[in-house]
């Protein structure tokens, strides 16, 4: 055979199989709802017939005998169809595949739990097992907002009642004072100031919290020791830890340097609201240790106590919002932030604004860890 001869072979083969692709394209594009099986066969029948179609023009351009022409047609067509029986076998394996796929997304749809399994094909398993993580991932999603829903409610039933409770003595002491049944009029005013100073301080915690959930928290930063903030909040409530019989101490580690960008006011508060949630649990007698510490690029403030300390399936919710603890830490020994439960998730809410974070623990001594992680400053 020329070479003539031989590029005709070859582009009139080519051409038979470019047609014959561009009919299985068609059919492929007009049937594509068709099940998988189908789009599978379709696509060995078009490479049989590629192929077979090539053989024809071959054995023609080599001029051969009739004889040698059909056991070369035979042999192409055998082959074939058995190309095209094997492809149905897989299909309908990769089939069943698919249909396994199909039931999980449904079953992710109605909310019931996919379970990974096995499949023959790598890329449908691994779909699979993303649905099941996914429907994981729903499950836990749906479950934190049941469960931060459950703790909204909660926390509105609370400040209602932390609310209606100094309303209602300002109001029992005002009609007192007003048909000039009070006894000490003085004694009743100063009542009535010290629960608007409750109401106010309850007030600011629930705007602060608001601010914190909405990411409005305005900080006005400088470069400021944590050790000095801690001191600073330690001197403002010693005189309540004297008065409640329990010891508070400051340590700060000699060769730390803790040192933040920060805002003095707001870390005050936190490290305020630490102390008071260690005043409310620590029994008399007891101890409130506060300790600053500086390790590789963060500083850390702690506040351990030796009150009765967290239950273990508490340690994961104390700095939410408007959550109190129903067993190891309650009641409150001694009232000093209102009840609301507000003061923690203040504290998480201040730490991250800052680029840090807060934890709790449980000391193995006994008693309750709380701590704030921030950036060193640079």
């Amino acid at each position: 055979m020329s070479g003539t001869d031989l590029l005709l072979v070859v582009a009139v083969s080519a051409a038979i199989a470019a047609a014959v692709g561009f009919i299985a394209w068609l059919l492929l594009r007009r049937f594509a709802w068709a099940p998988i099986v189908v789009h599978l066969v379709t696509v060995v029948v078009a490479a049989v017939a590629s192929v077979v179609g090539g053989v024809l023009v071959a054995t023609q351009a080599m001029y051969l005998s009739d004889h040698d022409a059909q056991i070369a047609l035979a042999i192409a067509v055998t082959s074939g169809v058995v190309a095209i029986l094997t492809a149905s076998i897989l299909g309908a394996e990769i089939a069943r595949a698919a249909r396994v796929l199909r039931s999980a997304a449904e079953d992710l749809g109605r909310g019931i739990p996919v379970e990974p399994r096995p499949l023959p094909i790598g890329e449908f398993r691994a779909v699979l097992d993303e649905l099941a993580a996914s429907d994981a991932r729903i499950r836990a999603a749906r479950e934190e907002v049941e469960r931060q829903e459950q703790a909204r409610r909660e926390l509105v039933t609370r400040v209602a009642h932390d609310l209606r409770v100094p309303l209602a003595g300002i109001r029992a002491q005002a009609e007192a004072l007003q048909d000039g049944l009070a006894p000490d009029p003085d004694r009743y005013l100063a009542r009535i100031a010290s629960q608007v100073d409750r109401l106010d301080a309850l007030v600011a915690d629930l705007f602060a919290v608001s601010q914190i959930d909405a990411g409005t928290l305005h900080l006005r930063t400088e470069r400021l020791s944590l050790a000095d903030v801690a001191s600073d909040a330690v001197a403002e409530l010693r005189g309540l830890a004297d008065g409640a019989g329990v010891r508070l101490d400051l340590d700060v580690a000699p060769d730390a340097s803790p040192t933040v960008e920060g805002d003095a006011l707001q870390l005050g508060r936190a490290v305020a609201n630490l102390l008071a949630n260690a005043l409310q649990h620590t029994p008399a007698g007891g101890r409130i240790e506060v300790s600053v510490d500086g390790t590789g690029d963060e500083v850390r403030l702690a506040v351990a106590d030796s009150g009765p300390g967290f239950a273990e399936e508490d340690l994961a919710h104390a700095f939410e919002a408007g959550w109190r603890g129903s067993s190891a830490r309650s009641p409150h020994r001694l009232d000093v932030t209102g009840g609301a439960g507000l003061g923690l998730a203040i504290v998480r809410g201040i730490a991250r604004a800052h680029g840090g974070d807060a934890s709790a623990s449980n000391a193995p001594e006994g008693g309750a860890v709380l701590a704030v992680t921030l950036p060193r400053a640079r």
